[in-house]
């Protein structure tokens, strides 16, 4: 491996542990100048800065008749660390406990002792907070070919194509595997939805397609096919841990055609040129996520399902 393949490798597990690191950092204490011990205050005294505060059992409460924030917190303590710029924390919610209490009243939101955010946002029940640490998002896509065997130009994307991997037509041959490179449609990427063709199998047969690198898995097919017969199957994967990549096997010589619909991320991202809003999947200009979103917004607010 490459000196620039091993610091992408680093890079990507850096990233892919965001939500674990996340929930680290959330349990770590603040470090400060020594203080004495909590001042116990009444209420109606002051917060003391730069010290812990205890309110016993009452409830601190901040209104505000203004357009603009109740409260405003920041931290302009940046440290560079390579290409990042990292910030300190404007809050912190300190981990306690293994759930929130359901009898608390409906807007309450902590951080359990794993570092999980938990909110009451029905009387009685938790519920957690999706972050890129403990789920995914799907993301449909403007649909794009990844391969077609059958042309040089759609196996620019095969990484191991070789006489070995595939035959004089293009062909993946018998008990071989090619390696497909997303690295154009998606960065860090958990899963995606396609749909394989098979065409000009050379006997009946089968297709795997699964994670780059991993052990193939021995029993599951994707697509299961006859003598010189063009078939098609919709598929799920999952992507490579250490690259965007996917594998694909065949039991029998076959001609392949992959198309993709959609990916499924977390703390990785999708190329803003494929998605169903970008210019190249509309007549008009492209339309900026965040425009997107204020019209979607202002939609909701203006109308509601046709199910209520």
């Amino acid at each position: 491996m490459s000196e620039n393949e091993d610091r992408t490798v680093n890079r990507r597990r850096l990233l892919r542990r965001a939500g674990t690191v996340a929930a680290g950092v959330a349990g770590t204490a603040v470090v400060g100048a020594t203080v004495a011990a909590p001042a116990q205050a009444a209420p109606g005294d002051p917060v003391v800065q730069g010290g812990d505060n205890v309110a016993g059992s009452s409830t601190t409460s901040l209104s505000i008749n203004s357009a603009g924030p109740t409260l405003a917190l920041g931290n302009t303590r940046i440290t560079e660390e390579g290409d990042w710029r990292l910030s300190g924390p404007a809050l912190q919610l300190k981990p306690s406990g293994d759930f929130l209490n359901d009898n608390s009243p409906v807007g309450s939101v902590g951080v359990d002792q794993f570092g999980n955010f938990q909110v009451i946002s029905t009387p009685g029940y938790v519920d957690y907070v999706q972050t890129t640490g403990n789920s995914n998002s799907i993301v449909p896509i403007t649909p794009q070919r990844l391969v077609d065997t059958r042309t040089a130009a759609g196996r620019t994307r095969i990484v191991n194509a070789s006489s070995t991997t595939l035959d004089s037509s293009g062909r993946l041959r018998e008990r071989q595997t090619i390696h497909l490179d997303l690295s154009d449609y998606v960065f860090i990427g958990d899963a995606l939805f396609g749909n394989l063709t098979v065409t000009t199998t050379a006997a009946a047969g089968f297709v795997q397609v699964y994670p780059h690198g991993v052990t193939r898995p021995a029993n599951f097919s994707s697509i299961n096919y006859l003598t010189n017969q063009t078939l098609s199957n919709s598929f799920m994967t999952g992507i490579g841990y250490d690259f965007d990549y996917i594998s694909v096997y065949t039991m029998r010589a076959t001609h392949i055609i992959i198309d993709i619909v959609a990916f499924v991320v977390g703390v990785g991202s999708v190329n803003p040129a494929i998605l169903p809003y970008s210019a190249s999947a509309k007549s008009g200009g492209a339309e900026a996520t965040v425009d997107r979103a204020a019209k979607r917004a202002a939609r909701a607010k203006q109308s509601t399902p046709s199910w209520k």
